[in-house]
């Protein structure tokens, strides 16, 4: 039997996401890779490393196993409909900005960072409406 495993990989592994009610941008972000790798991943046209499908992995929060089983799982229709957002990319700069974000996030408890998230979009909020 010819079985395309990069294909039955990519399909595990949006099988996950949606089942975990993630984005691809959210999955990227969780596992430090670019969404539209990504999303090639989950299409089968990348042949992803075994570093990036671990992680991957630790961004479902799943066995790497899991990502190579011929198993499939069942998705909700309602949350693959509600969860899928259109992508957005950024300048080079903006990127910059984002991982210095990141990088100050990650030196705060989750708490102290969900406090800074929600400032964040209050103040990003203010400011559209002015």
């Amino acid at each position: 039997m010819d079985v395309n495993f990069q294909a039955l990989v990519g399909k595990n592994i949006r099988q996950f996401r949606l089942a975990n009610g993630l984005t691809i941008e959210e999955l990227a972000f969780r596992a430090q890779l670019h969404p539209n790798y990504l999303g090639d991943v989950e299409r089968g046209r990348r042949n992803p490393s075994l570093i990036n499908l671990k992680k991957i992995a630790d961004g479902l929060k799943k066995p790497l196993t899991d990502l190579l089983a011929g198993a499939r799982i069942s998705t909700p229709a309602a949350a693959s409909s509600t969860r899928e957002k259109t992508a957005v990319y950024f300048s080079a700069a903006q990127d910059k900005d984002l991982l210095s974000l990141i990088k100050t996030l990650r030196n705060n408890s989750p708490k102290d960072r969900k406090r800074i998230i929600q400032i964040a979009k209050s103040l990003s909020a203010r400011l559209k409406n002015s």
